[in-house]
């Protein structure tokens, strides 16, 4: 396994049996990384005074298993659009192996939130493994920045429509990419090439992408009662929460590290998960994941 800022306590790559669910010595190598990488990202932010909670299932994790999850393979955090352009203005601070990532310093990352990476690993979604993306593909950990929703329902709905069609728009522009994507079919690489050639000549995925960035921190200058991940998924309700939570928090146990979690997290669990206290197994937003903690994903791509 690659060399490790962060202290492993004695025995935590042993196989572990949790909630019945038996993690292997590999998925405990994984999540090595990612405390590393969640080690590293706290320094940082630590340093600089920016404000962070943990988001989705490793909320979930904390305050249930005091950890992972059993059987989750990343990391989330979350913080206001003020802290994440913080963090975005310090990112010399992660020096080789670590990357933060955007879409602005790795060209064709084509997403609206950061990754730390690990570039002396890999971490290769499986959406994109028959791409020929050139971009930093360690394993990661996710970081969300959390937009104000306006308050008004028909100008969120407004403000949403316009956001789907910038997305939709960046994406069509995306696909046309043939140097990124791999076709099997000649017929579909044949027809990708002469839309690239003759009819959409130029690259406009990256312009419809920041203008959808800027939609969806609309109303970042008014007073809100809720935040959400709008940038990650804008029409996807369960990710609202009240601004207080980014601000009322008490510290938890996330294996040997802690993280800031809402006070209020019981609420918010529940309206995202339900009966949240009842382990059951749920796939990821991401999909599987091809890691290799020996490798980096430049021996893979």
């Amino acid at each position: 396994m690659v060399d490790l800022k962060v202290t492993l306590p004695k025995d935590f790559l042993q196989e572990e049996k949790r909630e019945g669910f038996v993690v292997s010595p590999a998925m405990k190598a994984v999540w090595a990384v990612e405390l590393d990488l969640l080690a590293e990202f706290q320094r940082v932010a630590n340093k600089h005074k920016i404000n962070y909670i943990a988001s989705g299932g490793t909320m979930l994790g904390a305050v249930r298993h005091k950890g992972f999850i059993p059987w989750d393979d990343d990391v989330d955090i979350m913080m206001l659009r003020k802290d994440y352009n913080k963090l975005l203005s310090v990112t010399e601070e992660f020096e080789h192996p670590y990357f933060l990532q955007s879409n602005r310093n790795d060209k064709g990352y084509f997403r609206c939130f950061l990754r730390l990476r690990n570039s002396l690993t890999t971490g290769i979604q499986n959406m994109e493994k028959d791409c020929h993306f050139k971009y930093n593909q360690g394993i990661f950990i996710d970081i969300f920045p959390l937009d104000n929703i306006v308050d008004d329902i028909k100008l969120f709905i407004q403000q949403q429509i316009r956001a789907k069609t910038l997305l939709k728009k960046a994406r069509f522009y995306s696909s046309l990419q043939s140097r990124y994507y791999k076709d099997k079919s000649p017929i579909k690489r044949m027809q990708r090439d002469l839309l690239r050639s003759f009819v959409f000549k130029e690259d406009k995925d990256e312009d419809y992408l920041f203008e959808y960035e800027n939609e969806v921190q609309r109303y970042n200058d008014r007073e809100t009662a809720k935040v959400s991940l709008l940038s990650f998924q804008f029409d996807y309700r369960i990710h609202d929460i009240k601004l207080k939570d980014v601000y009322e928090v008490e510290e938890m146990d996330f294996e040997f590290l802690r993280l800031p979690v809402p006070k209020d997290y019981d609420n918010l669990l529940t309206w995202k998960y339900g009966d949240w206290k009842t382990p059951m197994k749920f796939p990821n937003y991401h999909g599987d994941i091809f890691f290799d903690v020996n490798k980096p994903y430049t021996h893979y791509i």
